[in-house]
């Protein structure tokens, strides 16, 4: 190569030093094929090319690396990524799209040093620890706000994914936990070419509409069979104003009453809560005092964010027949007193719903979804849904669903299963199989339980 690294100085036609990086991009783009770019270079010319800031770049006790810096996606807010990169790195990435983080705690700065802990809060069941193991690099990032993020869970790994894209990734995966599940299957349809395999597990898999339909409709069940007991909440009849009284201990205190009632005999109250968990179809295997918690506690942490984000509740149950009270005049009672919350005619927030995200079905990602058939907060009830609207969509064959059962739910939690309950072997099995379906075409086994598996 003719050219020398010292002219490089002034090709800003300003006179001022570039960043060693920059540098180290144009030396490579001049050599041709003289030598290969290694791993880090070609991640440091990508961070230049994607306006990456407050890049590091450290060596593993292995050999790899591991790689942070700031994204901005959207061109709005910066957000920190975290990388792992094995010395033997595949040319193949993971990425880890986290769940729902309770607006008031901090979106944490991801780290790419722990080995079964998403730093964000979410678990991943030592997920990228076993991809990175097996070649793939790992990489997990923030999104510019806590709460419902969906919005900006995409537009952080869709950058995310671009940046590794730039640095030679050839092939992507694409895999979410809770609401990051949603994420998944967004970016899967809205980006096709983008991912060769998705991993929704425990996700909100049947869109936002979806969960806010049964964290809603939970509470006006709630409320029209508890009115006028010990076990009514502050703020009965009123679902959608935020009530100061109306904190998770008193959630507590009120369920963990209804439930210990029913238990020493108190036949009212074991009607109320075979009912309600009738009427909201809540999970069979078991009715439990986390299952009912789990959902009427989004109302203490999860409501003012959700009206603030959305401009509204994108939902409404004008018109909707419930059933499952035990009779026909119950139900009639039931549908005559419930609350009724209607969209205003100016209403926006159902395609914000629609937006991020309501599934489409289309996709050419091969998708493996799991799920535990006794979660509290996303029911597995969302998984035949979206079957039904992949179907719909005529892309059967590009998506498996499995199941998990709650298993031995005490061990964890006396008072019932909780969201998102897997086995590290249940997590990594499955993605086992996900990475086998798209290199040698083996598809799972649609519909099988894998609990415990190895």
């Amino acid at each position: 190569m003719n050219q020398q690294p010292k002219t490089l100085g002034n090709v800003n036609g300003a006179g001022a030093l570039l960043p060693a990086a920059v540098l180290l991009s144009a030396v490579l783009a001049s050599c041709g094929n003289l030598f290969t770019p290694t791993a880090e270079e070609r991640l440091r010319s990508a961070a230049i090319q994607s306006n990456v800031t407050d890049l590091s770049v450290t060596t593993r006790s292995d050999g790899g690396l591991n790689v942070t810096g700031k994204l901005l996606p959207g061109g709005v807010d910066r957000v920190p990524f975290a990388l792992r990169v094995p010395a033997n790195w595949n040319g193949e990435s993971v990425l880890e799209a986290h769940g729902y983080v309770t607006p008031g705690n901090p979106e944490a700065v991801p780290s790419p040093t722990g080995p079964d802990t998403n730093p964000l809060g979410d678990p991943h069941f030592g997920l990228l620890s076993a991809a990175y193991a097996q070649g793939y690099l790992a990489a997990n990032t923030a999104y510019a706000k806590t709460g419902y993020a969906v919005k900006e869970g995409v537009a952080a790994n869709k950058a995310l994914h671009d940046l590794l894209a730039k640095a030679g990734s050839k092939k992507q995966y694409i895999t979410g936990i809770s609401m990051g599940g949603n994420v998944a299957v967004a970016l899967a349809e809205k980006y096709p070419g983008d991912y060769v395999g998705a991993m929704p597990y425990c996700g909100v898999v049947a869109g936002w509409r979806a969960e806010q339909r049964f964290l809603l409709d939970f509470r006006l069940v709630y409320d029209y069979y508890t009115k006028g007991t010990p076990y009514a909440l502050p703020g009965n009849g009123d679902a959608l104003t935020p009530n100061a009284a109306l904190t998770l201990p008193v959630i507590q205190n009120a369920v963990v009453r209804l439930f210990t009632a029913a238990g020493g005999g108190d036949a009212a109250a074991a009607i109320i809560i075979g009912q309600i968990a009738a009427v909201t179809e809540t999970p069979d295997a078991p009715v439990s005092v986390v299952g009912f918690i789990t959902p009427l506690a989004s109302t203490v942490y999860g409501l003012t964010d959700y009206l603030a984000t959305t401009g509204g509740t994108g939902y409404s149950n004008v018109g909707k027949a419930y059933s499952g009270s035990g009779s026909a005049a119950g139900d009639a009672a039931l549908n005559a007193g419930v609350q009724r919350i209607a969209l205003a005619a100016n209403d926006t927030s159902s395609a914000y719903l629609d937006a991020n995200y309501t599934p489409t079905g289309k996709f050419t990602a091969r998708m493996l979804s799991f799920h535990n058939t006794s979660d509290p907060l996303v029911p597995y009830s969302f998984e035949p849904e979206f079957k039904a609207i992949v179907a719909a969509a005529g892309n059967s064959a590009n998506l498996v669903q499995q199941t998990v059962k709650p298993g031995a739910f005490d061990l964890k939690n006396t008072f019932g299963p909780d969201h998102c309950y897997f086995s590290q072997k249940e997590v990594v099995g499955a993605w086992n199989d996900l990475r086998n379906w798209v290199d040698n075409g083996v598809k799972p086994t649609d519909g099988k339980d894998i609990t415990n598996k190895s």
